[in-house]
């Protein structure tokens, strides 16, 4: 039996710009707006937002949370509250002392699970209810300004850091490396997002991109 295709909540958004789609580990993601060259432009002059919705992410909260995400990410105990750990496939967010955020390779998710004892800590698959940006470009700084009040500056927050905020209104989980802004929201509300970020980045050039101009990694840059 053929699984049923995963579609992102930007799917009205891929048709209303002629997004070309490709699927990975079952989900109908963009792979470009139609000119990959010019994305790659403004991300190395700009700045661009594309969908990494695709991507898996787990919860875990109570009990013994830490020695939990240790098992599927190590080091995840020894980070610091608001701080990270990972490598290129797969990273842990620490938000609070007993709160974490997995976050993982498209796919991926199910290995993660299957690693860890649930019996220790309460622990969430969110892949299909939350929604993945990343704002990558020079100048992603200015769309952030125009569209929350936190103080996001890099003396502030460094790269490495995660953040929980509102941006337009909507909470949000930032998770900063030295090139991207990876955002994590409720799909139910990415469409929203999306428009208000857009909106707020007409005047930098901010324009949607596809995973051929930023493909998942969670990797930070050395």
């Amino acid at each position: 039996m053929t699984a049923l295709l995963k579609h992102s909540a930007l799917s009205g958004v891929y048709r209303m710009n002629g997004a070309k789609t490709t699927t990975v580990a079952g989900w109908e993601i963009a792979e470009s707006f139609g000119d990959t060259s010019r994305e790659q432009r403004q991300l190395a002059e700009g700045a661009v937002l594309v969908d990494w919705s695709h991507i898996g992410k787990l919860a875990l909260s109570r009990g013994d949370a830490a020695a939990v995400a240790e098992q599927a990410i190590p080091g995840a105990a020894k980070a610091a509250v608001l701080g990270t750990t990972g490598n290129q496939d797969q990273v842990a967010l620490r938000l609070t002392e007993n709160d974490y955020q997995l976050l993982c390779q498209p796919g991926q998710e199910q290995a993660l699970l299957e690693k860890m004892d649930q019996a220790k800590s309460t622990v969430t698959d969110s892949t299909g209810a939350l929604a993945c940006f990343a704002l990558g470009g020079p100048r992603r700084d200015e769309v952030l300004e125009r569209s929350t009040a936190v103080d996001l500056r890099r003396d502030k927050v460094v790269p490495g850091s995660v953040i929980q905020l509102t941006i337009h209104t909507i909470h949000c989980t930032l998770y900063r490396t030295e090139n991207l802004e990876i955002i994590t929201h409720s799909r139910t509300l990415s469409e929203s997002l999306y428009d208000g970020l857009m909106d707020v980045g007409v005047g930098v050039g901010l324009m949607p991109a596809g995973l051929g101009t930023i493909p998942v990694s969670f990797e930070e840059e050395k």
